[in-house]
């Protein structure tokens, strides 16, 4: 039924139809179905409609739209494109499938995509996908998404007539917010020879977000649990007066991670050991050139696991982090963290760095709407050290950035799996569950 609506409006646009395939969903101009340009028919609703059954009720509103619709002489050929989705990520790839009007004698290397939000305009360049004949009605056109604009945002091709689609845009993870703004007839990039401040952060949100949140059963020795929860808190927000006075405020955090290991298979099934992780830190992007990170983190962290005794375990480190990443042709993304840290006070673990060493060696490789494999090194002086393997797979269409229902695979290995045993090895740990942020 959503096709015969989309044929009927492309055919009252004088378009060639767009043929349906299997999840591709088709946005069409709002201009189709509106008698001005301040005023307009509810699409959303013709399609609620639709898919509640009440055929005459949208038909009523499609003709409503289809008797207002200008008939001029002659009208331009329609571009058509389309998304696999309804929603993206910011700084992310964008996929679309471009059907180019009729008579054209040729499919362009690249397209110009157009992104619109709170009367502000950015446009994307689309390179074309692969090689295709003259005579094919449909290509694939691929760009990467700019990190600074997300949320309900309009899209369509840029210097040429086409449908327009509203796509839901969520925001970027932390290595992702150093793409450059693209350039657009509203853009908000700064004029030409003044820098832009990497600490005034332009799209993140306040609340987001830190290290991956889950729980996970199985183990070795006995049936265990481990789960994990992360955020993060930017503390000041971009336009107060603090940060008018003092910018790097702007990219203040708290950040806050906590991690247990659950004894399910043990009488009582008591909690073993629980490591809280609060800690202060500012995050910044970088232009990402050439050797330079795409972003970095750096501040202070406290980790402990509440107990008193001679089960007491604490550490104060303070750490800075960069973050570089390389994206390939095939949307694949590998990603290289570490995290170098000092050691302030160590009293109830003096020999900590024997087993743990001064670095996290953080990988991740992978892509969002497919597999993603996650992997910690860490190597003590002593040369003990440990391992962690985390392999997730999306089991829904992804609510947020990182965040969505994920199948996943954790396997430890070494030292440390809690803070209270960081001198004890208790063999190759491999445990399945899922994951709400990976």
């Amino acid at each position: 039924m959503l096709w015969a609506v989309a044929i009927l409006a492309q055919q009252a646009n004088r378009a060639p139809p767009l043929s349906p395939s299997p999840g591709r969903r088709l946005a069409l101009a709002p201009r189709a179905f509106s008698a001005s340009p301040q005023g307009g028919w509810n699409l959303r609703a013709i399609e609620s409609a639709l898919r509640a059954g009440h055929a005459l009720a949208a038909w009523i509103g499609l003709c409503g739209c289809l008797t207002l619709l200008p008939a001029p002489a002659s009208a331009a050929p329609l571009w058509l494109i389309a998304t696999p989705d309804e929603t993206a990520r910011a700084a992310s790839p964008i996929a679309l499938d471009v059907v180019k009007p009729p008579g054209l004698s040729h499919w362009p290397e690249a397209l110009t995509l157009k992104l619109m939000r709170d009367g502000k305009s950015w446009e994307v360049e689309l390179p074309g996908v692969g090689v295709v004949a003259t005579q094919d009605a449909r290509r694939t056109y691929r760009g990467l998404l700019p990190a600074h604009v997300f949320g309900l945002v309009r899209v369509e091709l840029g210097g040429v007539d086409s449908n327009r689609l509203v796509l839901l845009i969520s925001a970027p993870e932390v290595g992702d917010q150093v793409q450059p703004m693209a350039q657009g007839s509203a853009s908000t990039a700064s004029p030409p020879g003044q820098a832009i401040d990497p600490f005034v952060p332009t799209s993140e949100p306040a609340l987001t977000a830190n290290e991956p949140i889950y729980l996970a059963v199985g183990g070795r020795g006995g049936t265990t649990a481990r789960f994990q929860l992360s955020f993060k808190y930017r503390i000041f927000d971009p336009g107060s007066l603090p940060v008018a006075w003092f910018s790097p405020l702007a990219s203040l955090h708290f950040g806050y991670t906590q991690t247990s290991i659950w004894d399910v298979g043990a009488k009582s099934a008591p909690i073993r050991d629980t490591s809280f992780r609060p800690g202060l830190f500012w995050q910044a992007a970088t232009p990402g050139e050439g050797l330079m990170p795409d972003s970095w983190r750096a501040g202070f962290e406290h980790e402990s696991n509440g107990k008193d005794g001679v089960s007491s375990r604490s550490i104060n480190t303070l750490f800075a982090q960069a973050v570089w990443r390389t994206r390939f042709p095939d949307v694949q993304t590998l990603t290289f963290a570490p995290k170098v840290y000092g050691y302030l006070e160590k009293e109830n673990n003096p020999d900590i760095q024997r087993y743990r060493g001064y670095v996290d060696w953080n990988f991740r490789y992978g892509r969002d709407d497919s597999w993603l494999l996650a992997a910690t090194f860490r190597r003590g002086t002593a040369r003990h050290g440990s391992a962690q393997l985390d392999l997730s797979y999306p089991l829904s269409q992804p609510l947020f950035a990182r965040t969505g229902s994920f199948l996943h695979f954790q396997l430890f290995d070494g030292y440390g799996e809690t803070l209270l045993d960081y001198d004890v090895k208790r063999g190759t740990q491999a445990r399945l569950g899922f994951s709400i942020v990976r």
